[in-house]
């Protein structure tokens, strides 16, 4: 990985922001406008619809209830659209079944570089569809995925540029390739990256001298031609894993965490199990997560 592929990373051209147009004037979308005037990106905006949601019984699912429907999310998307502006963007009403697979589709079909999730959940993915739609959109697409959770403060108008970027991994194949955005773009906004591992207790009584090891681990992470210009620190943290990339994002005043994410990872267990879901829930920073199956 070079200095040139570092900064060709994280060059999000498309951005994809899906709503349920409930909240119209979300802090995810003042994000996603903000990243698409700093990276001069193309903005889509679409309204997803699950028709299995939408429509209590199948019998209903006639072409005049499909038409007012659609009319319906096409005119929301317009009044979201209206908060726009000085960037170029798209509307586009995607209707069908399994929110999550229409809109991981959608992401493939336009190229997106970037897909920026809003949500409200509070406790875990289990708990409610909007989470487990987003563990699905987290594990599974084809390019990064930013997370805007419910304690994430509205940006500062204009674009938005992170400068205490807070990368945490557990050594993954997913964890290296997240490594490598949050490298990419500590270069591109002149930021400080935080490379963190935390161990817990089992990791611990295994291997005594963890700590060295790992922090040996970290520092390989970042690749010799970038030593010049990163700037970058190692830290090894000790505890249950949330809290500890928690305590560390408050301590330096994080603005972003980044994390790595596939469906047989050490952190999409922890999503289902509630760990993951509390940085997202509880984070005041976006959380930027990147799947194993995204080539960089």
């Amino acid at each position: 990985m070079s200095a040139m592929d570092v900064q060709t990373s994280v060059r999000f051209g498309r951005i994809l922001f899906p709503t349920d147009c409930l909240d119209k004037t979300t802090v995810a979308l003042k994000y996603a406008a903000g990243l698409a005037r700093r990276f001069s990106s193309h903005l889509e905006l679409a309204n997803v619809i699950d028709l299995a949601q939408t429509f209590p019984t199948m019998d209903v699912l006639s072409g005049p209830a499909l038409d007012s429907i659609r009319r319906t999310g096409e005119r929301d998307l317009e009044m979201i659209s209206s908060e726009i502006s000085g960037i170029p963007f798209t509307t586009r009403v995607i209707d069908g079944f399994e929110s999550a697979t229409l809109l991981l589709d959608e992401a493939v079909n336009t190229n997106a570089d970037l897909i920026v999730l809003g949500t409200n959940c509070k406790h875990g993915f289990s708990d409610t569809s909007l989470g487990a739609r987003t563990a699905e959109i987290i594990s599974s697409a084809p390019c990064p995925v930013l997370t805007i959770g419910p304690r994430v403060p509205p940006p500062v108008e204009g674009s938005i540029s992170f400068q205490r970027i807070l990368y945490a991994t557990d050594f993954s194949s997913a964890a290296r390739k997240a490594a490598v955005i949050a490298i990419g773009l500590g270069h591109v906004e002149g930021a400080k990256v935080y490379l963190c591992h935390v161990i817990d207790k089992k990791e611990e009584s295994r291997h005594p001298a963890c700590d060295d090891a790992s922090l040996a681990s970290l520092r390989n992470l970042i690749p010799p031609e970038a030593k010049s210009w990163c700037s970058a620190e190692c830290v090894v943290e000790h505890g249950k894993a949330a809290e500890g990339i928690l305590t560390l994002a408050n301590r330096v005043n994080a603005d972003l965490i980044v994390l790595g994410a596939h469906k047989h990872s050490y952190w999409l267990s922890l999503i289902h199990n509630g760990i993951v879901a509390a940085v997202l829930a509880t984070a005041h920073c976006p959380v930027l997560t990147v799947s194993a199956g995204k080539e960089l």
